[in-house]
């Protein structure tokens, strides 16, 4: 049986051709596939690599890799499927062949371009879809584990969601960069062998079923482990493997729901709960806790010679990041948070609002514990300036003083070294806040950053995310490399926010297309040609051609 190969830093894996595709033909500043393909149509070949901003460090050359010409997007069929202003995209279209529109890339990439990363030649399995899985894998194909996606015929489902092109998307990009894709079907005995062949070479699989669907797909721990002894098994789930909501489904806003992220966030505005939309909070966190969990059992695993089962959850992430609000001095805490709980039983039992009992508990004086104190605090906030928005963060008194200076407001409170908020009652507080909102509102962002700024006070305009990509400091750090997709051209996606000084810790290459390396993965596994072509024939395994 052919071992894998380890994936070295300066090549990408190489890439099959791969079906046809279509880009919605929304205005974009990008040019268009056709357009594209039609200004290629005489070059032999293109290229997939990873290129970064000026500011980077540690040059490499991606070799090209030979893809054939593509066929233009208007010669595919109609799906009916259209975004929204775009033509219509299509999905497991037959195969044609890509745009040959790219020349190799000499470039230079930060985080350790042109060195091996710190997992390489760990061999991954990645079963996970959607979020919190695939980028746990994400982060350890960025420290050059070499991880193979497998995925079912269709295509992880987060592919689907707001498609750009015919089975990509915006988030299935953002969180399965430097990985291979393998299309395989686990309903059948075949496809199960296949992987089970694959298990008994791996270093560490990730799975993201619920609880059940892996043992009937044979790919849980006791199935595979049995194969393989060494096996590190990473498992996230929305609750966990067991408890009274282990069978539910769930995805990230759930969890923010059930954890009390939305309720906690949303009592220091008014109007209904909220949920975190910026990013998926849950989700981003399980991922980092389960690569971290991993990692930590492959080096227990370098001590003992075994492999173990490593569980996350998304609930048990959302609980894990609120370190303030779920801390309980039970000796302050316990009696308060009781008769809080008793007046929101009450509400329920008599069909009112708990909203309405937690403000009237609140009025009373009662103040959540690590609740965010915003009225009380004004040294830590955000305010409107006369053209836009900043904000201030003083956590010491000291701090505090300087800001109060530059804002030419008096705080009794700052008298001393410590810091107690409730020195001022609501009335004077209130008072306080609203001359130094009417501060804030007479001069320029740019006009207080200064002010600040000479004062030694931590302080921030607040950006726009569209202004971060060309940000003089997210170029310093390195933290926007440019990647080439196969399909979409140019990518700029932000890094890893981890830096080693002998090791590279970004991955090379885009996300990978589906089944782009379904036939070199079943080569490395010993299936001849002609196995590979039957079980492609009969539909067990999907590749790109």
């Amino acid at each position: 049986m052919t071992p894998w190969p380890e994936q070295p830093m300066s090549t990408a894996p190489p890439l099959a051709s791969r079906t046809a595709l279509t880009r919605s033909a929304r205005p974009s500043p990008k040019a268009s596939l056709a357009k594209r393909s039609a200004r290629s149509t005489a070059a032999p070949s293109a290229s997939i690599g990873i290129r970064a901003r000026a500011s980077s460090r540690a040059s490499f050359q991606v070799s090209p890799i030979p893809i054939a010409a593509s066929a233009l997007i208007s010669d595919l069929p109609e799906t009916g499927y259209r975004p929204a202003g775009g033509a219509a995209l299509t999905r497991n279209a037959e195969p044609a062949t890509l745009p040959a529109s790219r020349t190799p890339q000499q470039g230079r990439v930060s985080f350790g371009g042109g060195l091996s990363g710190a997992l390489e030649g760990i061999k991954v399995l990645d079963f996970t879809e959607y979020v919190a899985g695939p980028f746990a894998g994400q982060m350890l194909a960025d420290m050059g584990a070499a991880v193979t996606k497998v995925e079912p015929p269709q295509g992880d489902f987060w592919r689907l969601t707001n498609m750009v092109a015919a089975d990509e998307s915006r988030g299935f990009i953002s969180v399965n960069r430097g990985k291979r894709s393998v299309s395989i079907d686990l309903k059948t005995g075949e496809g199960r062998e296949i992987v089970h062949r694959a298990a008994r070479e791996a270093d560490v699989v990730l799975s993201s079923y619920r609880p059940g669907v892996a043992k009937r797909l044979a790919v849980d721990y006791e199935t595979l482990s049995a194969l393989n002894p060494r096996l590190v098994y990473g498992q996230n789930t929305a609750f966990g493997p067991e408890g009274p909501y282990a069978g539910k489904a769930g995805f990230d806003l759930v969890s923010q729901a059930m954890t009390g992220i939305i309720a906690f966030e949303s009592q220091s505005t008014p109007g209904p709960p909220r949920s975190i939309t910026s990013a998926a909070i849950t989700d981003l966190l399980s991922g980092m806790f389960l690569a971290y969990g991993v990692v930590c059992a492959l080096q227990q695993r370098h001590r003992t010679g075994r492999g173990q089962k490593v569980d996350t959850s998304l609930f048990a992430s959302g609980l894990a990041m609120q370190y303030r609000p779920l801390l309980s001095i039970e000796q302050f805490d316990a009696a308060p948070r009781e008769e809080l709980l008793a007046l929101v039983a009450e509400a329920r039992r008599q069909g009112r609002s708990v909203d309405e009992a937690v403000a009237g508990r609140m009025a009373s004086g009662y103040e959540r514990p690590g609740a965010p104190a915003v009225a009380t605090n004004p040294y830590y906030n955000v305010y409107a300036t006369r053209d836009g928005h900043m904000v201030i963060a003083c956590l010491n008194n000291r701090l505090r003083r300087a800001a109060a200076a530059v804002l030419g407001v008096e705080d009794r409170r700052l008298e001393m070294n410590e810091w107690d908020s409730a020195l001022l009652g609501p009335d004077e507080a209130a008072a306080l806040n609203r001359r130094i909102e009417a501060a804030f509102a007479s001069r320029t962002t740019a006009e207080w950053l200064t002010r600040f700024e000479a004062a030694g006070v931590p302080c921030g305009p607040v950006r726009l995310t569209e202004e971060l990509f060309d940000d003089p400091q997210v170029q310093a750090l390195g933290m926007m490399p440019e990647f080439e997709h196969p399909l979409l051209g140019k990518l700029r996606q932000v890094a890893l926010p981890i830096r080693m000084s002998d090791a590279r810790t970004t991955a090379p290459t885009p996300s990978p297309l589906l089944g782009q390396h379904s036939r070199e993965f079943l080569r490395e596994l010993g299936y001849g040609d002609a196995e590979a072509q039957s079980l492609i024939e009969r539909k067990i395994v999907r590749a790109s051609e």
